[in-house]
């Protein structure tokens, strides 16, 4: 899963998401979904050499079926990424039977460092970095700015992926006495934007996705 999310939000600049309109550049992003899962998977995995290929096969599929009919704009176009990452999600549990892992048992590293280390990068790199492509893509569906894209810029994007990840750590590792503290940052962003409540839908699922990864991972 974390592969999956580093090579999916992470490591796949705009110009690779243009590029996957053609053929050529979902292999290209396929390809790196799979270095990247082997890095990461093929320590614990019993196949490796069967299950990150099956994987990434499935995954440039995927992503070819969601190039030629999948919608880029309106309410269906957010329906369609999440889809698409649930998608993924379920190739992810079949690369996992078909390497043979016990799904009702831990899978850990040799070191329990590394282990911890990898357990806590995937809700940071899913708050951070895959939040903000959520935010970017219901700027997209409910059309709350003229130009989405903004979002996408090193600063804006930078400032959502602090305020989330400042939150992210408020729910994981303090009390749950202290978890308003974390909402100081959403009150800010509230108070921001207090005059344009047509961008409230992008805090709002920033909000929702960072609170639920806290509680989940907690």
């Amino acid at each position: 899963m974390l592969a999956h999310l580093v090579a999916d939000f992470i490591l796949q600049p705009g110009w690779l998401v243009r590029y996957k309109r053609v053929p050529a550049g979902r292999a290209v992003h396929a390809g790196i979904h799979g270095l990247v899962m082997l890095l990461l998977a093929a320590p614990v995995l019993p196949r490796w050499w069967l299950a990150i290929p099956t994987v990434t096969v499935l995954h440039f599929l995927v992503d070819g079926m969601k190039a030629e009919w999948a919608p880029e704009r309106g309410p269906i176009s957010l329906a369609a990424f999440l889809f698409d990452q649930a998608v993924h999600i379920g190739i992810l549990l079949i690369g996992a039977l078909v390497a043979g892992l016990s799904l009702d048992s831990d899978v850990t590293y040799r070191s329990p460092a590394v282990t911890g280390a990898l357990y806590y990068a995937l809700p940071y790199v899913a708050a951070t970095f895959g939040g903000a492509i959520l935010v970017y893509q219901v700027a997209v569906a409910f059309a709350t700015r003229p130009t989405p894209l903004d979002l996408l810029s090193p600063p804006v994007r930078a400032l959502g992926m602090a305020e989330r990840a400042f939150t992210l750590t408020i729910l994981l590792f303090l009390p749950p006495v202290w978890w308003w503290v974390g909402a100081i940052t959403t009150a800010l962003h509230v108070g921001a934007t207090s005059g344009r409540r047509a961008r409230w839908p992008e805090g709002v699922s920033g909000v929702i996705l960072t609170v639920a990864l806290g509680l989940v991972f907690r």
